[in-house]
């Protein structure tokens, strides 16, 4: 009895031991998988990611410490403004004498460059040596005439036979080419040794080298418009008086023209009505006669019948933005029963006076016009 009890007892410590043991070997299972785990994420954190563009950008070797705005990538399509193939790359290099390529003038954008690589570098310019640079040159006589500047965008290029691509250089934003410095370029396109090496792809057909350049010269521009409000209106007030109102036959009468803020500016009358005051009352607008069908204007003025035998007139506010050549006004304006009462003072001897007192208006101005 005391054997079994001992028996048992030591296959209780064993199944405990085996217990510890399992749980043991569980934590160092977790440890491990989670020190992986770690370290893939820091791997792939800290990898440098693969980019799906063959856009990359770069830091210039002669400004290393700056940003640069350098943008470098494949493209399949040619060049589409000049090429130029040097058939005995390494032989024009190795010459003695000889630092530069240049071609001829070539027409882009209304104005005749220049093209020039340097196969070893143009270390004048403190271009790097041992490297290619390329530089477009704008003809020097275009600047002196207006304009002062030419804006172009400008793109290099190098074909690449193992690539079957042109490997190309270019800037984000556009050049200026001016009389103290009408060329633009890079110094730093190619190291010559990578040029110069057969199995590079550089070359092709024993020692020939593919050069090109894309120029897009920007137009300055010569079409503008001004848009202001007028702020001194020294000449406020169109005065309009209508004699023998009764016998006006007519379905709308215009006033004089007046000049107001740099536009001529008229009265419309419709002495039957017009739209929803016809037959029952005075239409009166406010026309601008030389309106442009793309204009848009605002006007603020205050129209009103001239009050003949009391102080007080009829004034009403207009105050809007418009479109359309004659849409301030109102097709009522005063009713042929208030017109007609002669108690009232607005029309007097046959005679109204309409008036209107400009207070603000905008004003666009076209160039050319």
């Amino acid at each position: 009895m005391f054997e079994k009890g001992l028996i048992k007892k030591e296959e209780n410590m064993f199944q405990e031991e085996k217990r510890k043991t399992n749980y043991g070997a569980m934590c160092l299972v977790c440890f491990f998988c989670c020190f992986f785990a770690f370290q893939f994420m820091k791997l792939v954190i800290t990898q440098p990611s693969i980019a799906t563009s063959s856009i990359s950008v770069i830091d210039s070797p002669i400004s290393a410490d700056k940003l640069s705005d350098r943008r470098e990538l494949w493209r399949v399509s040619q060049p589409s403004t000049y090429c130029l193939k040097i058939e005995s790359f390494t032989k024009l290099a190795t010459s003695p004498n000889v630092e530069k390529y240049k071609t001829r003038p070539f027409q882009s954008g209304g104005y005749n460059w220049t093209f020039i690589v340097y196969h070893k570098g143009n270390v004048k310019d403190g271009a790097p040596a041992d490297w290619v640079s390329m530089y477009v040159q704008i003809d020097n006589s275009a600047l002196f005439n207006s304009p002062k500047e030419v804006y172009a965008e400008v793109k290099f290029f190098i074909y690449n036979r193992k690539e079957d691509k042109y490997f190309t250089v270019s800037r984000q934003m556009q050049n200026a080419f001016f009389l103290s410095k009408p060329y633009w370029g890079y110094g730093n396109v190619r190291s010559y040794g990578e040029v110069a090496n057969p199995d590079a792809g550089w070359l092709f057909d024993g020692d020939s080298v593919l050069f090109g350049v894309d120029i897009f010269v920007t137009e300055v521009f010569n079409k503008m418009e001004v848009f202001s409000f007028t702020k001194n209106l020294h000449n406020r007030l169109l005065k309009w008086t209508i004699s023998n109102f009764s016998s006006l036959e007519q379905n709308v009468y215009l006033s004089n023209m007046l000049l107001i803020g740099g536009r001529s500016w008229a009265l419309k009358m419709y002495p039957r009505g017009d739209g929803e005051g016809q037959g029952n009352s005075l239409s009166v607008y406010v026309i601008a006669p030389d309106f442009k069908p793309y204009e848009r204007v605002y006007l603020k003025a205050k129209v009103r019948i001239i009050n003949q035998k009391y102080s007080k007139d009829m004034e009403t506010n207009v105050e809007s933005w418009s479109d359309q050549a004659s849409s301030w006004g109102f097709q009522r304006f005063v009713s042929f029963a208030d017109l007609q009462d002669t108690s009232k003072g607005l029309l007097v001897n046959d005679t109204l006076k309409l008036e209107v007192e400009f207070e603000d208006l905008s004003n666009t101005k076209y160039f050319p016009s």
